[in-house]
C-alpha cells in the first residue's frame, strides 16, 4: 500500500515538481486523461477505511520506460505520493496505457482529504507532464458487498450499482474481473474453468460511476 509523505517531504516533492530540467532531444510526456475514484477497503483488523486510485494517460512517454516517475499531490493539504515502474501499476487498454497507483491511503487511514489533486509525469530530463482532478463528496453510508461461497457456487449481496468478482492467484496478481450475476452461479461459469483452477482468492467489489466511489467485500480464500 503507497502512503502520504509527510508534511516536510511533501513541501520539499512539490517543490522539486517545479523544476523543469532542460530536454535532450525526446518527445516529452503528456497527459491525455485522468481517471480517480475514492473506494472503501476492509481493514486487516479494524474498520474499513478509504482510498484513493488515481491513473493517468499518458502520450508519448507511456510507451518509452524513460518516464521515471508519477506524483499524486494535493498541495493544499501537503500530501504527495511518488510512484516510480517499481511501484506503479500500468495498464494497458489496446494502444493506450493507463499508469497510476492504488491503494493510496492516509498514514493512519483517516479519510482522504477532499479538494484539488495533481498528477504529474517526470522523464530523466525533467521534462513534466501535468493534469489537476478534483475529489469532492461524502462517502456513502452503504455497506460494502458481501461475498458467499458454496458447493453450488458463488454470490454477492450489494446496494451498489455495479458489481464485480474479482479473482486472484497465488501470488496475489489480478487473473480475472467479471460481472456479478444473481443468482448463485458456479465460479467456473463465471471465469473460465481454466482462470477458476487458477484462482486462490475472491473479492466482490462494488462501484457507483455517478459518485466515482467503490468499496471492496472482504477476501475470501479457495483453496
Amino acid at each position: 500500500m503507497s502512503r502520504f509523505r509527510g508534511p516536510a517531504a511533501a513541501i520539499a516533492a512539490a517543490a522539486a515538481l517545479g523544476l523543469i530540467l532542460s530536454g535532450c532531444g525526446i518527445e516529452p510526456p503528456s497527459i491525455a486523461a485522468v481517471e480517480w475514484r475514492l473506494e472503501a477497503r476492509p481493514g486487516d483488523s479494524g474498520p474499513r477505511y478509504e482510498s484513493l486510485s488515481a491513473f493517468a494517460l499518458i502520450k508519448g512517454g507511456a510507451q518509452d520506460p524513460a518516464i521515471e516517475e508519477l506524483w499524486i499531490v494535493n498541495d493544499a493539504a501537503q500530501l504527495a505520493w511518488k510512484l516510480t515502474p517499481d511501484d506503479w501499476i500500468k495498464k494497458d487498454e489496446g494502444s493506450n496505457a493507463w499508469i497510476g497507483g492504488a491503494p493510496l491511503a492516509m498514514f493512519d487511514f483517516s479519510p482522504l482529504p477532499r479538494g484539488e489533486y495533481r498528477i504529474v509525469a517526470i522523464d530523466p530530463a525533467g521534462d513534466r507532464a501535468e493534469r489537476s482532478f478534483g475529489v469532492a463528496g461524502e462517502f456513502p453510508t452503504r455497506a460494502s458487498p458481501s461475498l458467499s461461497l458454496d458447493d453450488i457456487g458463488v454470490a454477492v449481496v450489494s446496494a451498489w450499482p455495479e458489481n464485480l468478482i474479482l479473482a486472484f492467484d497465488g501470488a496475489g496478481e489480478l487473473l480475472a474481473s467479471v460481472a456479478a450475476i444473481s443468482p448463485r452461479a458456479p465460479l467456473s461459469a463465471l471465469l473460465g474453468s481454466s482462470q477458476a483452477e487458477r484462482s486462490v482468492v475472491i473479492q466482490a467489489y462494488g462501484y457507483d460511476p455517478d459518485l466515482r466511489m467503490g468499496a471492496f467485500s472482504a477476501r475470501k480464500a479457495l483453496k
